[in-house]
């Protein structure tokens, strides 16, 4: 079993990212909107390098604990199970979840339950809300993405997302959002284009950096790195760097520093 499993992450992970100081497999949103970057500097400033690759936070989380990658990269809280297989997490930033409708609605704040009962289908038409009589058209990510994983942890609880969803990669929900009259939708802060969409207050706060480090706003979302067990050596190294001011920098270009 070990075997087979080991195989199928390095059909995953490329073999090139074995000749490196440091290999990184998880979630792709960290991948390109910090480590790249990150990478690049530290790259620079000590001489080791950094292999990345994708795969999403489960299976980053399965090449970890089979020592295939030093670092995986998780969108989310570890899990109770996760952490009794030795897992470390190290939260390097914060994104969260912002609530997007059509530039239209006139709607500006939405409650927990009122968010849980459109998304889930209860409410079909803005009018029940306030708005106009126009039909609720909800928006959600595809799988495996964080935003959707948290929103349906946090709000959902063990009600499902209504199955008239439109369901689109993240990085295109906000345009999909504006092109849909009456739609609403869920999508992480870091792919948000407010060009596109007006963001609704969810119980009256925004998801804006203040609300999202103080913790106050519902939907937030840690950005963590993890180890099987505590980092040491150079991948403690790389870690510090990006928990340092000028890694903090790098995290405050797309997410939320924690300092």
């Amino acid at each position: 079993m070990r075997l087979f499993l080991s195989i199928a992450l390095l059909l995953v992970f490329p073999l090139n990212v074995i000749a490196v100081d440091i290999k990184y497999a998880g979630c792709v949103t960290i991948q390109e909107n910090l480590l790249k970057e990150a990478k690049t500097v530290y790259e620079k400033k000590t001489g080791n390098r950094v292999g990345l690759s994708g795969g999403g936070a489960g299976a980053g989380i399965r090449a970890v604990l089979s020592g295939l990658v030093d670092i995986g990269g998780v969108s989310r809280p570890l899990r109770p199970d996760e952490i009794s297989q030795g897992l470390v997490s190290y939260t390097v930033g914060y994104t969260a979840v912002a609530v997007v409708v059509h530039r239209d609605i006139p709607v500006d704040n939405l409650t927990t339950r009122n968010l849980k009962d459109i998304l889930s289908g209860k409410i079909k038409n803005w009018k029940e809300l306030g708005g106009p009589d126009i039909p609720v058209k909800v928006v959600i990510p595809s799988k495996g993405y964080a935003s959707r994983d948290e929103c349906e942890r946090i709000i959902m609880e063990k009600e499902r997302f209504t199955e008239d969803a439109v369901i689109t990669p993240e990085q295109t929900l906000c345009e999909t959002v504006d092109g849909i009259p009456g739609s609403i939708g869920i999508v992480d802060t870091s792919m948000l284009d407010p060009k596109r969409v007006k963001v609704v207050r969810l119980e009256g706060l925004l998801p804006e950096r203040s609300n999202i480090r103080s913790g106050k706003y519902r939907l937030v979302i840690p950005i963590n790195l993890v180890t099987k067990g505590e980092a040491s050596g150079v991948v403690k190294e790389f870690i510090d760097f990006i928990l340092s001011p000028e890694g903090q920098s790098i995290v405050e270009k797309r997410f939320v520093g924690v300092r």
